[in-house]
């Protein structure tokens, strides 16, 4: 059965993320409940980051990061079994990880 999907939105590096309502109820409600209510702030990470950056640990693995008063949001992406990638998590966050830069604004 096909998930629900918040949202699916182009990157700046052309890729097409979603984001389901099952993970988003996974990262609001387990891993980071700050991020509740800003699904909007995660959308507009992806479409208009300030960076994005490939993990340290895995060239697959996405960081897109966009300036949020006076922390920055962290958007981690990954592939799916389709052409498309998925939100793996997002955060809030003080600092830029450090990565591989694949683009920047």
């Amino acid at each position: 059965m096909a998930q629900r999907r918040i949202f699916t939105v182009t990157t700046p590096l052309g890729d097409r993320v979603f984001l389901t309502r099952d993970r988003w109820r996974e990262i609001t409600r387990f891993k980071h409940p700050a991020m509740a209510g800003h699904e909007k702030d995660v959308r507009s990470c992806l479409e208009s980051p300030v960076a994005i950056f490939e993990s340290e640990n895995d060239v697959e693995v996405h960081l897109y990061y966009k300036a949020a008063r006076d922390l920055f949001v962290c958007v981690v992406t990954a592939p799916s079994p389709s052409e498309e990638r998925f939100v793996v998590t997002a955060y809030f966050t003080k600092r830029i990880k450090k990565g591989k830069l694949k683009w920047t604004s």
